[in-house]
């Protein structure tokens, strides 16, 4: 058991592979006694990062760090938009099963839908906005996720909407909730960020229809009138009535970078707010996994590898941990191939072994429908020499591969 760890180290790299153990897939920072019992339960080593040492850990998950205070030195007192989770975050569990969900989830998703959409036409026709509507749609979804934390976010990664502004705000907003339920954010704080995850882009139906469907790079011209978007957003929403301060912030600050790198002021580090981080990371995933005329879709787990190459740089790296915990490596409601040749689709996490969730095969190795249909939990394998693995997953494949329609295998 590694006897010299101590709170606030890094962990950089495990004496054996991430997906055989219970702790996060790339790296992790030592918060509390518990978690040093756990890395002597897995592992006889571990390898740390002392450059990335933080005296200031303690049994507290995700508070923000913040320079003392010169003319005292004393720690600074968080404000509100600096604040991350509460004190004591809570933990949530399912209420009900992802199969008695679906249902209630689908008629929310589709109601969302339809005033969403009336609102985005409402916008580009004449600026008009109505704030209570926005929060009649967003409202039932924020309470699916938080009845179970998967049937919504599953649902709105198999319905891909027609317009991609609509269907963002929708998506977007589902995934702050699921993000906000995992950091134990209380309800209604969630239900607060996914209002505000709902309203980040709206500034875009102030902008030419040619120029948001462009196939091509914008130039520099161009480039400065897109980001625009965020003031226009704002001031739209405020002039209709918006008033919530957090929610603004959020809006205004959902392209800063956490290494200053973003728009329009270059906020870094906890200057930027905290719903607006949250925001930026959910805004960012769902673009990629999203078909747009200008950019290649992404599969779910090739955007969580690039979310992991941003971690630290773009986002903040514990953030972007909580949200592939939330919503897992291959999250449900996708389609993968295993290294059989055979092609399922994924029906429930298993939480102990992210890489190995429960599979609903549906295509033979040679790509034909099986006969009948088989479920495999690929966490529950033998791994030793004489009972070698016999599925893992080589690949998730692209929305609707082989005709493939994840929704009929868990509403039927």
């Amino acid at each position: 058991m590694p006897t010299d760890l101590t709170v606030g180290m890094y962990v950089a790299q495990l004496d054996r592979d991430w997906e055989d153990t219970n702790f996060p897939l790339q790296g992790f920072y030592i918060r509390n006694q518990k978690m040093i019992e756990r890395i002597g339960g897995d592992c006889a080593y571990v390898y740390v990062d002392p450059r990335r040492y933080d005296s200031k850990l303690g049994e507290v998950i995700l508070r923000a760090v913040v320079d003392n205070d010169a003319s005292n030195g004393q720690p600074k007192k968080l404000s509100a938009r600096e604040r991350l989770v509460p004190k004591q975050p809570k933990a949530y569990a399912d209420t009900v099963s992802i199969s008695d969900e679906l249902p209630a989830a689908t008629t929310s998703l589709e109601e969302a839908e339809e005033i969403l959409s009336t609102c985005v036409l409402k916008l580009q026709s004449n600026g008009g906005f109505d704030i209570n509507a926005i929060e009649s749609a967003i409202t039932p979804l924020v309470q699916s996720v938080m009845r179970n934390s998967t049937a919504m976010a599953a649902l709105t990664r198999m319905r891909r909407m027609d317009d991609y502004l609509f269907s963002h705000a929708i998506s977007c907003s589902v995934w702050g909730a699921v993000l906000g339920r995992e950091l134990g954010l209380p309800p209604n704080d969630i239900n607060q960020l996914a209002i505000a995850c709902s309203l980040m882009d709206m500034g875009k139906t102030t902008l030419p229809i040619d120029l948001l469907n462009s196939p091509e790079e914008p130039d520099e011209e161009q480039w400065v009138l897109l980001q625009s978007h965020v003031k226009r957003g704002v001031d739209l929403l405020t002039e209709n009535g918006l008033s919530d301060e957090r929610v603004i912030d959020t809006i205004e600050n959902h392209h800063e970078r956490h290494d200053g790198s973003g728009y329009p002021q270059g906020l870094a580090g906890n200057k930027i707010p905290a719903f607006a981080r949250i925001a930026g990371i959910v805004d960012t995933y769902d673009a990629m996994i999203s078909e747009r005329p200008y950019a290649t879709t992404k599969s779910s787990y090739q955007a969580i590898q690039e979310l992991q190459k941003q971690a630290d740089t773009l986002f903040q790296k514990e953030l972007v941990d909580y949200f592939i915990k939330a919503i897992g490596v291959f999250p449900v409601g996708a389609i993968v191939e295993l290294n059989t040749g055979e092609v399922g689709v994924v029906i429930s996490q298993t939480m102990d072994s992210r890489l190995k969730p429960k599979v609903m095969l549906i295509l033979e190795t040679d790509k034909q429908p099986r006969s009948h249909l088989v479920i495999i939990d690929l966490s529950n394998q033998q791994s030793d020499s004489n009972q070698p693995l016999k599925w893992w997953i080589t690949k998730e494949l692209p929305a609707n591969a082989y005709g493939i329609d994840p929704q009929k295998y868990f509403l039927d």
